[in-house]
C-alpha cells in the first residue's frame, strides 16, 4: 500500500462524528483491526526488503571482490566482469554506492515510513476512546452544568 493511499484512507477514517459519539466509540475496534492488518502486511514487506538487502549485499561483495567471474553468475546479475581489485576496507563504499543497492535502500526507506505512519495511526486509534470520552464530558459540562 502506498503512503498517499494510507493518508487518504486515514483522512476519511479519522473523522469523528461528534453527534453520534456512542457509535464512534464502537468503531474503535474495527478501525484498530483494519489498520493493524495493514501494519503487519507492510511490516512483512519491510522484512522481505531487508532480506533482499542482505542477499544483494553478499552478491555485490562477491562481485566487487572478483569472486563472480563465471559467465552464468554474471549473466544472472546482469553485469560484466569486474576489472578492478577492491580493497576490503573499500568494499562497503562500492556496495553502498551500487545502483542496485541504492534503489533497494530507497525502497527500504520508503517502506519504513509506511510502517511508521501506520504505527502512528494505531496510536491515534488507541487514544480515540479518550477523545470521545472527553467530548462527552465537555458536552455534559456545557449543556447540563454538571
Amino acid at each position: 500500500m502506498k503512503l498517499d493511499e494510507i493518508v487518504t484512507l486515514w483522512t476519511t477514517d479519522s473523522k469523528i462524528d461528534d453527534i453520534d459519539l456512542d457509535n464512534e466509540s464502537l468503531k474503535v475496534p474495527i478501525l484498530h483491526a483494519k489498520y493493524l492488518k495493514h501494519l503487519y502486511k507492510e511490516k512483512l514487506k519491510l522484512k522481505s526488503l531487508m532480506l533482499k538487502k542482505k542477499t544483494l549485499s553478499k552478491r555485490l561483495s562477491e562481485y566487487y571482490k572478483g569472486d563472480l567471474n563465471n559467465p552464468e553468475d554474471l549473466k544472472e546479475i546482469n553485469r560484466e566482469p569486474w576489472p578492478k581489485t577492491v580493497l576490503r576496507q573499500d568494499l562497503n563504499t562500492y556496495i553502498e554506492s551500487d545502483t542496485d543497492m541504492v534503489a533497494l535502500l530507497t525502497k527500504i526507506a520508503y517502506q519504513e515510513e509506511v510502517v511508521l505512519l501506520l504505527e502512528d495511526i494505531l496510536k491515534m486509534i488507541s487514544n480515540r476512546g479518550f477523545q470521545i470520552k472527553n467530548a462527552i464530558e465537555w458536552r455534559k459540562l456545557t449543556q447540563f452544568g454538571v
